[in-house]
């Protein structure tokens, strides 16, 4: 009597694995091996080998970037527009929206507030939802820091547009309906609102096709490899933390110093 295979159970990942890998592959692997570690109250090693050789750049392609629209200023909350979602985790995002137009759905309420996609494996929390009056469900990120010039190029937020594109994804397969597009708000809480600005990116089949080949690309990979740039590890957690020991600026208390060559530690 022939059986079933057993279905294969994919890596679960969520946006900010999708983040991290983008700017170092070792980063996404020290952080989810510091998380799963903390759930089970053991040690979890990463699968990084020990001898793996450091990359030069990014092993994840870029996401589709066509169309997308910078926005300088503040964005513009309408009429008709009312929030669906709110990520309970976050304790700074800005308030948009008045309590009248606030329309939470109960199913993401008391906690259960993670946005699952079955089908990819794949889970995650926006921090807002907002149903615009023209009926759309748009996704929106904040980020504290100022609207960046030159978006679009290597020095902009292209790891934005990834977490942008993923979370669109999250709100399809929660909500049931397609985002034409996500928006990433900038607060510039440091300089007071000064270069506020938000980007709108379009959730296109092209920026689909690319997540799915990203959330594959990162599950074949088994080495996840470092990839030791100053602007990657300088705000990197685990490298702020000691912990990783190819880093291109170490972490010495409140600054960083650079070091160019991948030393164990």
């Amino acid at each position: 009597m022939l059986t079933q295979p057993a279905c294969v159970v994919p890596e679960h990942l969520t946006p900010h694995d999708l983040v991290a890998y983008y700017h170092c592959p070792f980063e996404m692997e020290l952080t989810r091996a510091a998380r799963e570690s903390h759930r089970t109250g053991g040690v979890v090693v990463p699968c990084t080998p020990e001898r793996v050789v450091p990359l030069r750049h990014s092993p994840l392609f870029s996401p589709p970037l066509g169309d997308i629209e910078v926005v300088p200023g503040r964005l513009d909350i309408g009429p008709e527009d009312y929030l669906v979602y709110e990520d309970e985790g976050e304790d700074d995002l800005p308030m948009l929206f008045p309590p009248e137009r606030v329309r939470r759905d109960p199913r993401f309420a008391n906690g259960v507030g993670n946005l699952h996609d079955a089908e990819l494996g794949f889970a995650g929390r926006p921090d807002l939802v907002i149903a615009r009056g023209d009926d759309a469900l748009v996704p929106l990120e904040y980020k504290e820091t100022h609207l960046f010039v030159g978006y679009h190029e290597a020095h902009g937020r292209l790891f934005d547009t990834v977490q942008a594109i993923a979370e669109c994804c999250l709100v399809h397969a929660a909500f049931g309906r397609r985002p034409p597009y996500a928006l990433i708000l900038y607060g510039d809480r440091a300089g007071d609102g000064e270069r506020e600005g938000f980007v709108r990116i379009p959730y296109t089949e092209a920026g689909e096709h690319w997540l799915r080949a990203a959330l594959m690309q990162v599950r074949a990979d088994r080495e996840r490899a470092p990839v030791p740039l100053e602007r990657n590890c300088a705000g990197c957690e685990p490298n702020g933390e000691g912990r990783c020991r190819f880093a291109a600026a170490r972490y010495d208390g409140p600054h960083h110093r650079a070091s160019w060559h991948a030393q164990p530690r």
